[in-house]
């Protein structure tokens, strides 16, 4: 055979295979790219939901953080659609048709979460005889949030019933049958009684005293907008239960209202801060009420066995054989592990109830929508980051990117509110000449004066319109500088291994904060442990139920 027809041979089998597969490398090629875009929508709209919500939330003008949740959600949802119809305009979606591509957005706040989705609604009526109806199987759906759920879980013991309400840190809520059959809650911070006492004075070998507190406020901005002084203050309770600082300007108590405003301290707020400036006892405090509420449960709790537990799957917790007779919590230990197996299994009920209403969320989300949507799986470390902040799950999925269906969900985590202290978030300020703030895991820092712990929000500017309607901010620790080392690049935090690299656990690993605490200093330690439960006395609690 000549060679002219071994090349149109050649020709023919050749040059279609080749096209096929150019063809083939070009979809796959389409989908990668389609698939980092919409990564990248996703991501930037979760972060814009996420701001939204940090700004309404810490720039509240009342008090009522229990309503101010569903509104501030609300806002945060909003933001996050317009985020997205505004990255997808050009491909021509809508915010209406966006909802259908989102099986859920998942809120998990410090004592429960919101769920953001679309459902079936109750439809009500009346029959014949003008009684109501309730038609639990409507096929009528809309979108928005279902209501708040609470990190709980139901244990039962004999004649015994108990409702535990857990928190992201060591606050809960209990709900008992007592001795005379009557309903009883009662509210506090549980602690490891064998590292304190009663009257509040030490932790785990740490002296816990009292402190001399201070920060620029509104009134000493506008009155030095150049070097504004720091002003003294305190913490007080309120008339409605909530502690609030008190600054006292040299001759007299102030406080802010809700509004910006200034008002002098009332004969009750006198009568809890004296006529002349105290220091604050806001530590002391939560260890007192932590170590008397903590023996006040004793008698509700001390029996509780993990396989206690009712109206879930045992094995979902990992309560299988001998782990089932564990305690709750181990009241008789004295070796510093009386809560180990109570954090433990905390983490599981959170875990296992994100997990079970998630699946129902998207199980009846595929009922009314034509868009495949299923729960992915979620690795350690995201479970990680989800278990020890507030945070937002999104999810976007069933666009038809080419050679496949979008699949995508993301977990931003929100390190400022109100009522969740982050252990990892208390910055160590050194009052000396360098006038630094540390991140506490930073161990090898020199102090050259006094060493105070405050929250990682302190240290933000704060924003407040003026009387001539112009905006001011200014920063309460005036012109306090973040250590580059360890806050912006954190090339100086010491790790849980020793080491100077950072590791993925360590972020949201608290045993690994508490090995470094440790071995920390105790000058670091004490600073640290401090702010700690200072800020954790002073956080609004919305079940507070003593």
């Amino acid at each position: 055979m000549k060679l002219q027809s071994w090349i149109v041979i050649f020709s023919i089998i050749v040059i279609p295979i080749v096209l096929v597969m150019s063809l083939y490398i070009q979809v796959q090629i389409n989908y990668v790219n389609l698939q980092g875009n919409y990564d990248t929508i996703l991501n930037n709209a979760t972060y814009d939901a996420i701001k939204a919500f940090q700004i309404n939330e810490l720039n509240s003008t009342t008090q009522n953080i229990a309503q101010e949740k569903i509104r501030d959600v609300e806002a945060s949802v909003t933001t996050f659609y317009n985020s997205l119809a505004t990255n997808f305009g050009q491909s021509g979606y809508s915010e209406n048709e966006l909802q259908s591509f989102i099986p859920a957005l998942v809120y998990t706040l410090y004592d429960g979460y919101y769920i953001y989705t679309q459902y079936n609604n109750v439809v009500t009526g009346r029959d014949a005889e003008g009684d109501i109806t309730v038609n639990l199987n409507s096929a009528d759906s809309t979108t928005g949030l279902k209501p708040y759920i609470y990190y709980s879980a139901r244990y039962k013991k004999g004649n015994r019933d108990i409702v535990i309400n857990y928190t992201l840190d060591n606050y809960i809520t209990v709900f008992y049958k007592d001795s005379s059959g009557n309903y009883q809650t009662c509210s506090g911070f549980l602690i490891d009684t064998s590292k304190t006492n009663a009257s509040g004075t030490t932790y785990d070998g740490i002296s816990i005293d009292n402190e001399a507190l201070a920060e620029v406020n509104r009134a000493s901005f506008e009155a030095n907008q150049i070097s504004p002084q720091k002003v003294n203050y305190t913490y007080f309770t309120n008339a409605n239960g909530r502690r609030e600082k008190a600054y006292w300007n040299g001759s007299r108590w102030y406080k802010y209202n809700v509004d910006g405003t200034t008002n002098e301290v009332d004969e009750n707020m006198l009568n809890q801060l004296g006529y002349s400036y105290q220091r604050d006892t806001s530590a002391q405090k939560y260890l007192q009420d932590a170590y008397s509420f903590t023996n006040q449960v004793r008698s509700i709790l001390q029996d509780i066995q993990l396989k206690d537990i009712v109206d879930v799957n045992q094995e979902d917790l990992g309560i299988t054989g001998d782990v089932g007779e564990q305690r709750l919590i181990d009241f008789s230990a004295a070796d510093g592990t009386m809560l180990n197996n109570f954090n433990a299994h905390k983490l599981q009920v959170i875990r296992n109830s994100i997990t079970t209403n998630l699946r129902t969320t998207i199980a009846k989300f595929n009922e009314n929508s034509t868009h495949p949507a299923k729960m992915p799986t979620l690795t350690e470390n995201e479970w990680s980051m989800i278990l020890s902040n507030t945070c937002l799950i999104s999810f976007m999925q069933g666009q038809n990117i080419g050679n496949g269906y979008y699949m995508g969900y993301r977990i931003v985590t929100n390190n400022k509110n109100r009522e969740f202290v982050d252990p990892k978030l208390i910055y160590i300020l050194d009052q000396g000449t360098a006038n630094q703030y540390h991140d506490v895991r930073h161990l090898d820092f020199s102090p050259t004066g006094e060493i105070i712990g405050y929250r990682n929000t302190d240290f933000d500017a704060q924003s407040f319109v003026a009387n001539d309607s112009t905006t001011k901010n200014y920063f309460p620790h005036g012109d306090a500088t973040a250590d580059y080392a360890c806050i912006v690049t954190s090339t100086e935090i010491t790790t849980s291994n020793g080491s100077n690299e950072m590791d993925n656990a360590l972020g949201n690993n608290i045993t690994d904060l508490d090995a470094i605490l440790n071995s920390a200093p105790n000058n670091i330690r004490k600073a640290y442990y401090t702010a700690l439960f200072r800020e954790r006395c002073n956080s609004y609690k919305s079940l507070s139920l003593n």
